[in-house]
């Protein structure tokens, strides 16, 4: 049998040897691996010891053909048989193997692994499900415009560069925060395609965060508050959601999601489910708060703050830009802010402790985190109702709506 010295030229231009139907050609940098030049085709293949059945026999193994690997390709193969064989195991399906590897790597697609993430992905510390308002984020992040010549790539070719082009899209229309998320959603995504064993490395890891974000420590000032309770309209579903959220410090979605089965009496109890932490939350109300949900009593709705079509309230960026045009403050401000000033005046203006600041907001941080998270579990029920009725005082003084209208002393 011919011995010649494999290369991309020879190999391009191989034919079998005259009167033959097929040719056999040896490497002669790796003589246990070879091209047989057919008159259709051609194929690498080479020949290895198998040991079977407690004989070592001489066999055959055919790797694939020329338009099926490149010339390394096919060497590495034969590479990777010869290693199996020595070790005892049968490289025969190799083959076979790949194959099934490619139609493997062929149906895992951006847009059927993201499916699959979609309905399987659990929190790698938590093991449990996240929050159904992140799996909208999750669901949003993943299927943006920016992605969907993804959708129909197997994943593992997705790479750092893709990834790059879609953040700096994302930059280029001026939303650097977007792209921000979408990284940090994008890194959650192949983390775990990667433990699915659906691509080997997460090209999304050594990416730098693409904008520039400032620090979220806007605190609004008393003034502030004042003019922003007196652009609201308390009979206003949105309206009703500002004050809520201003006398008790809770966060957005769970006051728009506020159903009249959480209500008993002065307390609002967050259901588990609903709630970030996953534990149930008893939210003591004050007269003001009180004052607000009664007036929306009487609707055959199930929640308090409910939308047009009576679900729970979503249109925030409207309701957000009619509210800023009835109260433009000098500084940009979200209605987060509203929440971290609730804490900030609470400590600073009430001298109220912060581990009871931290119960009424249901945070696990600070005070209550670690060792005392875990073992205190006491509730500070009163403490959390006598903070909630101070500040509820207090802001309705600043408002104007009570009277003493001063401010306690700092």
């Amino acid at each position: 049998m011919p011995k010649r010295h494999l290369t991309a030229v020879f190999v391009g231009s191989a034919k079998p040897a005259p009167g033959a139907a097929q040719t056999d050609y040896f490497d002669t940098a790796l003589p246990a691996f070879g091209l047989r030049a057919g008159k259709r085709r051609k194929t690498w293949f080479c020949m290895v010891r198998v040991l079977r059945a407690g004989t070592w026999r001489l066999t055959r193994i055919s790797l694939g053909t020329t338009a099926d690997l490149t010339l390394a390709e096919a060497r590495q193969a034969a590479r990777v048989a010869i290693e199996q064989a020595q070790q005892g195991n049968d490289p025969s399906d190799t083959r076979k193997r790949r194959r099934e590897a490619l139609e493997a790597r062929s149906r895992d697609t951006f847009a059927a692994v993201r499916a699959d993430f979609l309905a399987r992905y659990v929190g790698r510390r938590t093991k449990r499900r996240p929050s159904e308002r992140t799996m909208t984020e999750l669901r949003r992040a993943l299927s943006a415009d920016v992605l969907k010549d993804w959708d129909a790539r197997p994943i593992a070719e997705i790479d750092e560069h893709d990834i790059r082009v879609a953040l700096d899209l994302l930059v280029a229309r001026g939303a650097p925060v977007r792209a921000n998320r979408l990284l940090g959603y994008l890194r959650t995504f192949f983390t775990w395609a990667r433990s699915q064993r659906k691509i080997e490395v997460n090209p999304a890891t050594d990416i730098d965060r693409p904008g520039a974000e400032q620090s979220r420590d806007r605190v609004l000032s008393l003034d502030e508050l004042a003019a922003i309770w007196r652009a609201t309209d308390p009979a206003d579903v949105f309206g009703g959601i500002v004050r809520m959220l201003m006398l008790t410090g809770q966060r957005r979605a769970e006051v728009a999601g506020m159903a009249w089965d959480e209500i008993d009496g002065d307390t609002w109890t967050l259901p588990a489910e609903r709630s970030k932490n996953r534990r149930p939350h008893m939210v003591p109300l004050s007269a003001p708060a009180r004052e607000i949900i009664e007036k929306r009593a009487g609707r055959d709705r199930r929640y308090v703050f409910p939308s047009q079509h009576g679900k729970a309230y979503t249109g925030f960026c409207f309701g957000k830009a009619r509210l800023d045009a009835r109260a433009p403050l000098a500084a940009p401000w979200t209605l987060h802010d509203l929440r971290r000033s609730f804490v900030t005046h609470c400590a600073e203006r009430l001298r109220i402790a912060p581990h009871v600041i931290e119960a009424v907001v249901n945070h696990q941080s600070g005070v209550r985190s670690g060792v005392a998270g875990i073992y205190n579990r006491a509730s500070y029920l009163d403490e959390r109702r006598a903070a909630l009725n101070a500040w509820a005082d207090f802001l309705l003084r600043i408002v104007g709506e009570a009277d003493n209208a001063r401010e306690p002393r700092a």
